[in-house]
């Protein structure tokens, strides 16, 4: 099947594509089409709720943080675990519907006037709004309950700063050759990881690799080739911390499932940029158009929340295949 595996190489597909030779005119257009998928609902996105970082557990005032890497909230639901525990055999079980946070203060307000569910026999239905950095939830939680977030993660743009990689706590400057620009080797532990085009980053010790700008030339097993420009010359000897520094995200779970979205609003927005109406038109209904293939996935025949629905305070929801007596 044909992707493309970095963000690097859809900037070479689309000056191919456009005969464009501008990397910033291209990197412009990716962002502006990044701006406009910011709420795409793709599978590749969504949380685990089962699994123990997604499962939030209630403060002493009944809140749970709204997760770092929240985009949008899918389902939240609690298992039956009363102050605290994985699960319950007697409930209650509770699935929240979203609301706003006008309403989950206002009906925050009486909810001691109504019952809590206790050993009911059924799931009920709850609500949940964001209240701050919090989400608040009726029937009220008790600190240590367990509330399963079922959410749309947020998503990291292309060549957005990442964090410097590791590659070796400690490595050891060998052969340096030139007068600069300086070719030098690095012996280190392990080289996984690094790449020709890398910049290193690392502290002097009894050795350091120099002041200039430091770009990977080649690799084997447990050395690092590397060339600096500018600055000062590098010293043999060991060093310490050294990581891959200056790196940008190269990939995303929007571009590795999703390629099509990325390739049909880059290309609309680069003919905006151009001021082509016409091509611009033509790869805005292609994005529209793959757009609603997912969304038609997501939704069509699919229960796509509760909130609409409701006829009264927390009320059960029943299914046919179970006789609840």
């Amino acid at each position: 099947m044909f992707i493309l595996p970095t963000a690097d190489a859809l900037v070479e597909f689309l000056k191919n594509f456009t005969g464009s030779t501008d990397d910033n005119e291209i990197k412009q257009s990716i962002f502006m089409a990044e701006m406009s998928m910011r709420n795409i609902e793709l599978p590749a996105l969504r949380s685990d709720p089962y699994a123990d970082e997604n499962i939030g557990i209630a403060d002493s005032q009944g809140h749970i943080p709204i997760p770092g890497d929240m985009n949008k909230p899918i389902l939240f639901f609690k298992q039956g675990n009363p102050g605290g525990g994985q699960s319950s055999q007697t409930g209650p079980w509770i699935v929240y519907d979203r609301i706003g946070d006008r309403d989950i203060i206002t009906q925050s307000m009486i909810a001691q006037l109504y019952l809590q569910p206790v050993n009911v026999p059924a799931v009920i239905r709850g609500k949940f709004g964001e209240v701050g950095s919090n989400y608040e939830f009726l029937p009220y939680i008790s600190q240590g309950d367990l509330i399963n977030m079922y959410y749309y993660k947020a998503w990291n743009l292309l060549f957005s700063p990442t964090d410097d990689t590791l590659i070796d706590p400690t490595a050891t400057v060998g052969s340096i050759i030139g007068t600069g620009p300086w070719q030098a080797t690095i012996t280190v532990n392990s080289s996984a990881g690094v790449n020709v085009g890398d910049v290193l980053l690392a502290t002097n010790g009894t050795g350091s690799i120099g002041t200039g700008t430091t770009a990977v030339t080649g690799t084997t097993s447990t050395t690092i080739t590397y060339t600096t420009t500018g600055g000062t010359a590098p010293t043999a000897g060991t060093i310490t911390n050294l990581y891959i520094t200056d790196q940008t995200v190269q990939t995303n779970a929007v571009l590795q499932t999703w390629p099509e979205g990325y390739v049909y609003a880059s290309l609309r927005e680069y003919y905006i940029k151009r001021h082509n109406d016409v091509d611009a038109a033509i790869y805005d209904a292609k994005f529209k158009e793959a757009w609603q293939t997912v969304e038609d996935q997501n939704n069509l025949g699919k229960w796509s929340g509760g909130h609409t629905r409701l006829t009264s305070v927390w009320q059960p929801r029943q299914y046919r295949q179970y006789n609840i007596k």
